[in-house]
């Protein structure tokens, strides 16, 4: 009996074209950029509403991003056992379901257990996508990966626009997630009704972890996701937080410099979904980190609101296409068990996601935040050492 509905879940579809689905799963990943970009909107309204500082503002990034560390190892499982699109559902589900609760809650510690809960549905829904995506197009990977990911630059980019207009009306900084439970009700219609391919032995196993981390190669992929998502999400996560408090600026301009800066992003995201049908991913991954570490380093010495955001629109536009071109490459290395692949780079993702932020705002106490970020990119410059030489 259950076997029967959860068949009839996973293979119900009014529309077979993959187009479709390939929209329908990228607006997972909207979602879940919209609700990530809202993050760095978020922190200096709970510190001002709950009188805390830039130190004990970073603790969302643990509380955030912890379960989505411990959750990614057990996406494969699930999506493998009861099927790719009862996760999405459910995901989908619970996630509106949390935002809503998030809406109308007014206790701090409480807002951070939500954290905790939306990060856990948010990861899952994200892994799934790409895994989906993967999966539909066995040829061109790169490309369709690019676009999959420009939505959630997409997400990332409304978000601060959206939290801007909402909160001039309201003056509540919770209502943006009200906007982010209508979303994810409006996006679980189009995944209920989109068709799923079906692909065998994608369960997490620990001997199939193992096997894929005994690769240097893929090892060395899954460090360089860590930094180079974990350093993304500290400059996205801190954007409003640095304009403000360090140089002043309103906190109207800074969000919508953080919707700039995930436009940069998305724009990145699009040139290298039509670079990577010219130019392999290994080769474009070699060429967009040095430009990283030279343009992010750079980032140092410059003390003017002009010149930094410009810096990190290049940067944005650099650094865009990190994820889908990795996701892409990791297919060559190791083609088999998509879901499981895809969700460890994620875990090492998310682990930066929580470990970046967190400590760059722990010394963003004591120093201005945008000379602690610049500091990161020597993980850049260490990479171009092991991308032309330990990668080759």
């Amino acid at each position: 009996m259950l076997e029967r509905v959860k068949n009839n879940i996973n293979n119900f579809y009014f529309f077979k074209n993959e187009n479709f689905t390939l929209i329908s799963v990228s607006l997972c990943k909207f979602l879940y950029g919209f609700y990530t970009a809202a993050i760095g909107s978020l922190l200096v309204p709970i510190g001002e509403t709950f009188n805390v500082g830039i130190r004990i503002q970073s603790i969302v990034f643990p509380f955030n991003y912890f379960g989505q560390i411990v959750i990614i190892f057990f996406v494969g499982y699930f999506a493998d056992k009861l099927g790719k699109k009862i996760i999405h559902i459910a995901s989908l589900a619970l996630l509106g379901f949390f935002a809503l609760v998030f809406s109308y809650t007014s206790n701090f510690y409480l807002i951070l257990m939500l954290f905790l809960f939306m990060g856990i549905f948010g990861i899952s829904i994200n892994t799934i996508a790409d895994a989906a995506v993967s999966d539909s197009f066995l040829k061109k990977k790169g490309f369709y990966l690019n676009i999959a990911h420009v939505f959630f630059g997409l997400g990332a980019m409304t978000s601060p626009v959206i939290f801007n207009l909402v909160f001039s009306v309201t003056g509540d900084f919770r209502t943006i997630y009200f906007i982010l439970f209508i979303i994810s009700f409006f996006i679980l219609f189009l995944i209920s009704v989109a068709h799923y391919p079906s692909v065998n032995d994608e369960k997490i196993k620990p001997s199939v972890i193992v096997e894929l981390l005994k690769d240097k190669k893929f090892l060395y992929l899954c460090i360089f996701t860590f930094f180079s998502m974990g350093i993304q999400h500290a400059v996205s996560g801190w954007i409003p937080t640095l304009f403000q408090k360090n140089l002043n600026i309103t906190q109207s301009l800074s969000n919508y410099s953080l919707s700039v800066f995930w436009l940069s992003i998305v724009a990145g995201r699009t040139l290298m979904a039509f670079l990577s049908r010219k130019f392999n991913e290994y080769f474009l991954l070699k060429i967009l980190n040095i430009a990283v570490f030279f343009i992010f380093a750079l980032s140092f010495f410059m003390d003017s609101y002009v010149f930094l955001i410009i810096d990190y629109l290049i940067f944005g536009l650099l650094i865009g296409g990190f994820v889908p071109l990795i996701i892409a490459y990791s297919a060559e290395i190791y083609p088999r068990y998509s879901t499981t692949r895809v969700a460890v780079i994620f875990s090492f993702g998310t682990t930066g996601m929580l470990v970046i932020p967190t400590i760059v705002g722990m010394l963003g106490q004591y120093f201005q935040i945008y000379k602690v970020l610049a500091f990161t990119a020597a993980a850049f410059l260490v990479y171009i050492y092991i991308l032309y030489r330990k990668m080759k």
